[in-house]
């Protein structure tokens, strides 16, 4: 019998006692699960020859997950993963509405939902430990997306499980696989194609998916996961999705295979963003650690060469890059992830890397403000040199098509700011973004006396302008959403400097709009932004 800590993360255990060997290497405690025992009931086994019986499909297992049941686990053995897979059947639902076709469900009674047992990070960082977490709540399901609608009637439903490792080869055989797929394409991946002009993670990741079933069954958590939170979508899809994905990328993370395959990394990218999308990064830590992915790309980084273009593990990079930078912003501390010598430079190129400049520049502020040369005039200076340096020699096709702002200049609404491509609006977002964190973290600010009060009251005002500008900026440009999550974290942050009800509910306002179309950032932050405006002691 294995030791909980080999168990919980599906090591080889040897045994040993007191201490089996990777305990006894890792100098970690070791303890044996001494197992629950359950007595014989002692209800009669006796039925009547008339006693209805309903049918099961051959391959099925029952969890008991009352309230009563989980407060009785520890921590390392409510892993889902403890014990046997869940066990998936094929199964037609004859009386599903629509066309007739196979439908992909899941029984809400046998899954468990990612964050309440292990989550992509805490697998990788194997020698962390392992924290619950309880899933924010989904935002009011009256939005949806495209043109797609869905239907589902109250009985149990299930999963198609295709074996473990076995490749999911085109075509689909399973409509509603196929749907989870194109709505990936058309409405998740650019998360991750913000700057990318050649669409590795709509175009590349999706052809390696065909031969790669970890990360197919990754895309397609992620995608049932972001219509669960935007639609009326059955929220347990995802669950079993993702557990299926974890069937496949355990085994090759403890191999260390997942540093040399690019769809797994891939992979850990996608569920990555899947897991943030259920839990608030608002304030804290959610998982106690968050080095996860940094152990991926660190041990891979011989591998990346010189950002002089968008190649698919520079791309995949870049997409750890930022998840890593937007945890630190959440958090306010420097993110350890190195950052490998990228192109800061003004020299001419394509807009897509100098929109990827600006994100490297981004990453140096947020080390710099949170970090502990944050006092240095010096450093400050040479910060806002570059982010002015890059306005000025930028290509003027960074210059937006239309701006206009209210005639009276009262800033009631949002500018008018529009822009003709993606890497446009998003250079622009990420060069803003770090103008308004460096004005906030000016060493050079009196700290006390009137001068202070003098100095807060214009940094306020400029940092006012610059999130007008990000959340102007994401409204005119709705088609490429990933702007409106940097309005949203601009908000986060600073929102607390709007003293004006009206800016305030504007602010307000476009959060949630942002989460009832994508289904992030959670609702937390926006709640903690509304205690500090003192509306909940009003």
């Amino acid at each position: 019998m294995p030791c909980d800590r080999c168990r919980t993360r599906h090591y080889r255990c040897d045994s040993k006692q007191p201490k089996c060997g990777r305990c006894e290497h890792a100098k970690k405690e070791c303890i044996y699960e001494t197992g629950r025992r359950f007595r014989r009931s002692s209800i009669s086994e006796s039925f009547s020859d008339s006693q209805p019986w309903v049918s099961l499909p051959p391959r099925i297992q029952f969890f008991d997950e009352s309230s009563d049941i989980r407060s009785q686990y520890t921590t390392d053995s409510s892993s889902p993963f403890t014990g046997s897979p869940v066990g998936h059947v094929q199964f037609q639902n004859a009386s599903s509405s629509g066309s007739g076709n196979d439908h992909v469900e899941t029984p809400t009674s046998t899954l468990i939902a990612p964050t309440e047992g292990f989550t992509v990070l805490s697998l990788l960082n194997a020698e962390s430990p392992v924290q619950q977490q309880m899933s924010t709540p989904p935002p009011p399901h009256n939005h949806q997306v495209g043109s797609v609608s869905f239907q589902h009637n109250n009985s149990s439903t299930f999963v198609y499980q295709q074996p473990p490792g076995e490749p999911i080869l085109w075509p689909l055989e399973h409509e509603q696989e196929a749907m989870l797929l194109q709505h990936y394409i058309e409405n998740v991946a650019l998360f991750f194609d913000m700057i990318d002009h050649e669409c590795h993670f709509g175009v590349h990741v999706v052809q390696r998916a065909k031969q790669n079933s970890t990360l197919m069954n990754a895309i397609l958590a992620l995608s049932a996961r972001h219509l669960s939170r935007t639609t009326d979508f059955d929220p347990y899809i995802a669950d079993a999705y993702y557990q299926r994905c974890f069937d496949t990328l355990i085994p090759a993370l403890n191999e260390n295979v997942a540093i040399k395959e690019e769809s797994l990394l891939a992979a850990t990218i996608i569920l990555r963003l899947l897991e943030e999308m259920n839990i608030s990064v608002i304030g804290s830590d959610p998982q106690g650690h968050l080095f996860g992915t940094q152990a991926i790309i660190r041990a891979a980084e011989q591998s990346y060469a010189a950002t002089t273009g968008p190649s698919f593990r520079q791309a995949v990079y870049w997409a750890a890059f930022r998840q890593e930078l937007w945890i630190s912003l959440m958090t306010q501390r420097a993110f350890q992830l190195h950052i490998f010598p990228a192109d800061r430079s003004l020299e001419p190129a394509n807009d897509s890397i100098w929109a990827t400049r600006t994100i490297a520049h981004l990453g140096d502020v947020s080390n710099f403000v949170f970090g502990e040369g944050r006092h240095s005039l010096a450093k400050y200076n040479q910060l806002m040199d570059e982010n002015k340096s890059w306005r000025t020699y930028r290509p003027d096709s960074f210059d937006p098509f239309f701006f206009r702002q209210d005639p009276d200049g009262s800033s009631r609404n949002f500018p008018d700011i529009r822009f003709h491509e993606k890497s446009h609006v998003m250079g622009t977002q990420y060069n803003t973004l770090a103008h308004m964190l460096l004005i906030v973290h000016d060493p050079a600010i009196p700290q006390l006396g009137p001068a202070h009060k003098q100095a807060r009251a214009a940094v306020d005002q400029m940092v006012q302008s610059d999130v007008r500008t990000l959340c102007g900026v994401a409204q005119s440009n709705a088609k490429f959403f990933p702007s409106k999550f940097v309005a949203c974290f601009a908000i986060a942050l600073v929102g607390d400097r709007f003293t004006v009800r009206e800016d305030q509910e504007k602010l307000r306002e476009l959060w949630y709009a942002c989460e009832r179309a994508h289904g992030f950032p959670p609702t937390t932050a926006i709640v903690h932004l509304e205690e500090s405006w003192g509306w909940h002691s009003r």
